[in-house]
């Protein structure tokens, strides 16, 4: 019978727990993941999971872990609460190997956000959307909350650290195209990166004047701008319907 961790001091419970912090995430290069969904996600994509931490009742996750011959390790509720960095957990919790970032391939979402939720979303929506993605300020990615935002998303898209050469779309609160230009403006034998500034700021002044161009999102109504995440989503959407309308992607014979 598998033995159950029982103490919250469990050398390998604190050392998980750990990767709530983003000092350990970068010295170990892993992070935390955590509930039935985005397991299976990371199962599914070949994620390197390290070790599985489950409730004794939960076969599904057990079966993962067993089927993918990754550690198990059973817990208690009082546990599964340490390592979880939510206030009421829902496991599993899992550790699993950052993935490294590498050149990008395709039109990129290009984020300079620091609230978790937005990160997650965007990341969310550059999986839906067919976009690499760059994290050029703000917020780690690899955070277990952007994580738990993004609900798998992570795995279904590319984390990008080169995108040298690409166009750059810089959205701006006032002052830019409307998005509905978009085809007649963007040059099809490029590939685009949409840059979404923080939420409370925006893009640095020396971003926007760099960019290749400036969009703004009309708004009819009464509130002066979207947030980060609604944004990114809408201009991502535009991009890729333009895309897809080619006839061929940039490159192609």
């Amino acid at each position: 019978m598998t033995e159950i961790v029982t103490s919250t001091k469990n050398q390998r419970v604190v050392a998980a727990s750990r990767l709530t912090e983003a000092a350990e995430r970068r010295e170990t290069g892993l992070t935390l993941i955590e509930g039935p969904h985005i397991l299976q996600e990371a199962f599914a994509t070949g994620q390197k999971v390290k070790e599985v931490f489950c409730l004794p009742d939960d076969d599904r996750s057990a079966g993962l872990a067993g089927a993918n011959g990754v550690h198990l390790t059973l817990v208690t509720d009082a546990v599964l609460k340490r390592l979880a960095p939510t206030e009421h957990p829902r496991g599993p919790v899992a550790t699993m190997a950052i993935p490294s970032a590498r050149p990008a391939h395709r039109d990129l979402l290009v984020l300079e956000v620091d609230d978790p939720g937005n990160a997650g979303t965007l990341i969310r929506t550059a999986a839906a959307f067919g976009f690499d993605v760059a994290v050029a300020a703000g917020v780690d990615p690899w955070s277990p909350k952007v994580i738990r935002a993004g609900a798998g998303a992570h795995f279904r898209t590319r984390f990008a650290d080169d995108y040298a050469g690409w166009g750059v779309i810089a959205a701006v609160v006032r002052g830019g195209a409307d998005p509905a230009r978009l085809p007649a403006l963007l040059d099809p034998g490029r590939r685009w990166a949409i840059i979404i500034g923080s939420e409370a700021h925006g893009l640095a002044p020396e971003r926007v004047a760099s960019a290749d161009l400036t969009v703004t999102i009309p708004m009819p109504g009464m509130t002066e701008s979207l947030n980060a995440a609604a944004a990114g989503a809408i201009l991502a959407f535009e991009v890729a319907r333009w895309r897809m309308g080619l006839s061929s992607p940039p490159g192609a014979s």
